[in-house]
């Protein structure tokens, strides 16, 4: 008996060590495809962990690899990567948000951008300047408002408020608004107009997004856009990048290409170039050459060009990734204009990698970091964000619908057009704290990988 009791002993204690060791390495798969992934792509890849903790959580192992600057990179599931990454076709109502709360409060608020045309919410009645206080009964907080907003229903109920000027307030005004939600496709070209100011002929144009579009399509629709502007004799340009949070490079160089001066385009002079880490940068020089349009984009030639020398831009808080890149690239070929307040500070883009490949397959997907932007003059490091010119506050409580010649902003563009004098109202403390739209920011950072 005694034997016996020895021997089960010591089969329990095996099993035992069995038990601890795979616990110890239950996520080891996933991580190991997390290192290899980050070592190959990730910018800062010498951070990255000689060995594999398969006992960390992956997106705590995701985590601890991140540079201290680096407030960009993700990790998320694929389905959820999926319906963050809509490029250009989303579930929604139409109705663009901006967050807010006041005085460190848990209550925050949204407020309407902009509506986009022929949507749920512009037939509803919504527009620019509305703000939302609940949905479908409750009251958005510092903990819910993403979900509350961006959740998938096909009906959702509005309770609006209304701003109080004199108390700084927002209060409830009773009313509820029920609009649909559906799947819809965005052509980033929300609006356009032509404003006649003396003997200027100036062009308008709000771009929500940086998107190609399927076969080049939302292309194309800026591009009809362009030579509607030159058929009308448009002297002078604002593009309105207010709420621009990026998107692909495609478009971006599309766009660009029309605006700066025809000499630089015709003389192909660098828009843009790109920098990897050492082992993504050394193997395109030698797959493509230190030539590659991976490595340096140039501007070209385009019918479209409007034969500019100046060029205005709207920015806020929410200008990021590819409108900066935009604007900072065409900076040292042309008068550049920035109106409005600083831009986000993201001079980096990201890339896609899903673990349906991974050996084994897994249900992660993550966004690193893996490129840096610079302009042909080598200015890159824009974390303060591009400070602007001509500062004029954004004021969405204070709303003009997109496009009217009294909204402060634009009414200073207009005015440095024309020579007029400065109309800006200088910009003074907030009168609310900015909420992060972690959804929109995440869209706006991939300048390649889309479908």
């Amino acid at each position: 008996m005694k034997r016996i009791t020895i021997l089960l002993l010591v089969v329990l204690t095996v099993m035992g060590i069995g038990c601890v060791n795979s616990e110890e390495n239950e996520f080891e798969d996933i991580n190991s495809w997390i290192k290899e992934s980050m070592e190959e792509n990730y910018l800062w890849n010498e951070r990255v962990p000689d060995k594999v903790d398969g006992s960390i959580p992956p997106n705590a192992f995701f985590g601890s690899m991140l540079d201290p600057n680096d407030y960009f990179s993700y990790i998320v599931s694929s389905k959820t990567l999926v319906e963050d990454n809509s490029f250009g076709r989303t579930f929604t109502s139409g109705l663009s948000p901006s967050f807010g709360r006041f005085n460190n409060s848990s209550g925050v608020f949204a407020i309407a951008e902009y509506v986009y045309p022929n949507s749920s919410a512009d037939t509803a009645g919504l527009k620019r300047g509305d703000i939302i206080l609940a949905i479908d009964g409750t009251p958005l907080n510092t903990s819910n408002y993403l979900n509350l907003f961006y959740a998938e229903k096909s009906t959702i109920r509005y309770s609006l408020g209304a701003f109080d000027l004199a108390s700084n307030t927002i209060d409830e005004t009773g009313e509820t608004i029920s609009v649909e939600q559906r799947e819809i496709e965005f052509n980033p070209i929300v609006y356009t107009d032509i404003i006649s100011e003396g003997n200027n002929k100036i062009g308008y144009l709000f771009y929500s997004m940086f998107l190609s579009g399927e076969n080049d399509k939302y292309n194309d629709s800026l591009d009809i856009a362009m030579q509607n502007m030159i058929a009308e004799g448009v002297t002078d340009l604002v593009v309105d990048l207010r709420y621009n949070t990026g998107g692909d490079m495609d478009a971006a160089e599309n766009l660009a290409n029309s605006l700066v001066s025809s000499s630089a385009a015709q003389s192909e002079e660098v828009f843009v170039r790109f920098r990897y880490n050492d082992i993504v940068q050394q193997r395109i020089i030698e797959e493509e050459g230190a030539d590659s349009e991976r490595l340096v984009l140039k501007f070209s030639s385009d019918p479209e060009n409007l034969g500019l020398q100046n060029i205005y831009f709207l920015t806020s808080n929410k200008t990021s990734t590819t409108s900066e890149l935009l604007i900072n690239g065409l900076t040292p070929h042309m008068n550049v204009n920035t109106i409005g307040e600083a831009t986000n500070g993201q001079f980096f883009g990201s890339t896609v990698i899903t673990g349906e490949t991974a050996t084994p397959p897994n249900e992660f997907a993550i966004v690193p970091i893996n490129l840096q932007y610079e302009n042909s003059e080598g200015t890159t490091n824009l974390v303060l964000g591009i400070q602007p010119d001509s500062p004029v506050e954004d004021d969405l409580l204070i709303p003009y619908e997109l496009g009217d010649i009294n909204d402060p902003v634009l009414k200073e563009a207009l005015s440095l057009i024309t020579g007029n004098g400065s109309a800006a109202s200088k910009i003074s403390a907030k009168k609310y704290e900015s909420l992060e739209d972690v959804k929109a920011k995440r869209r706006g950072s991939i300048l390649f990988n889309r479908d």
